[in-house]
């Protein structure tokens, strides 16, 4: 079952909200996207891990580039779509990925943006 939230670490925005302490240590593949209309929308990450909670603390504290530390450390507000997968395999997780991948099209810019998306 596909499940969302919004996330958010209380190092990174000004209220000091956290939400990842709802997020649970199991297998997972998960996608980050922008919100729109509260619905998740460009979609910036996809991956899979063996611990969604320390997936996503490491995303905000050590991102892989620039842009996605822009992303998880800037003003966007930030959505987490997930599905637990407790009895996966790593293989498994990795193919499920890739469809997501496919369906979602994860991009991101230098500055955090997905490319071609302007608000103006």
């Amino acid at each position: 079952m596909i499940q969302r939230i919004e996330i958010w670490h209380a190092e990174y925005n000004l209220q000091h909200k956290d939400t990842l302490r709802e997020l649970p240590e199991e297998k997972a593949i998960f996608g980050v996207f922008g919100i729109v209309n509260d619905e998740p929308a460009n979609c910036r990450y996809i991956g899979e891990t063996d611990s969604l909670h320390t997936a996503i603390k490491d995303l905000f504290r050590e991102p892989a580039n620039e842009g996605l530390k822009k992303f998880f450390q800037g003003p966007w507000i930030k959505m987490l779509q997930f599905e637990l997968l407790p009895e996966s395999s790593r293989e498994n997780r990795l193919e499920l990925v890739k469809d997501w991948e496919t369906k979602y099209i994860p991009k991101i810019d230098e500055e955090g943006e997905y490319p071609g998306y302007y608000t103006d």
